[in-house]
């Protein structure tokens, strides 16, 4: 199983290179206009598919608004993968089978729900420089 670690632990494992051009941090707008932040960046095994798990953790304080839109939304999801799974990915030795994308209202525990707290989530496979989405 791949240790699930924080930001810190994130840019720790990549190369100097990647920390030459790091991605985004502190307040991001997205292509829609919503702010959001980068929480964590997360490596872990699927429990069930054995796949490795590059997990890109999103604070949106306004993302019930965004739900209004959800075209706008899943592109939001799009680009936040190229903007952080992307790279996140390429930091470290083994290459993440897939990049999931989770966006929530205010943080939350991983893997511990919260239903006062809004969480949506997409996931790609990365093939070659791009992310393809798959449904989730």
């Amino acid at each position: 199983m791949l240790p699930a670690l924080g930001l810190v632990g994130a840019l720790a494992l990549g190369p100097a290179a990647a920390l030459a051009d790091p991605w985004p941090l502190g307040e991001v707008m997205t292509p829609s206009g919503m702010a959001v932040m980068l929480e964590a960046l997360v490596f872990e095994e699927n429990p069930w598919s054995g796949e490795s798990l590059a997990v890109v953790r999103l604070v949106a304080p306004s993302l019930e608004r965004a739900l209004s839109d959800p075209f706008a939304l899943r592109a939001d999801m799009d680009w936040a993968c190229a903007t952080w799974g992307q790279p996140a990915a390429a930091s470290v030795s083994m290459t993440p089978d897939i990049v999931v994308v989770e966006m929530m209202a205010a943080p939350v525990e991983r893997g511990a729900p919260d239903p006062a707290i809004l969480q949506v989530f997409e996931q790609y496979r990365l093939v070659g420089p791009d992310c393809i989405w798959e449904l989730f």
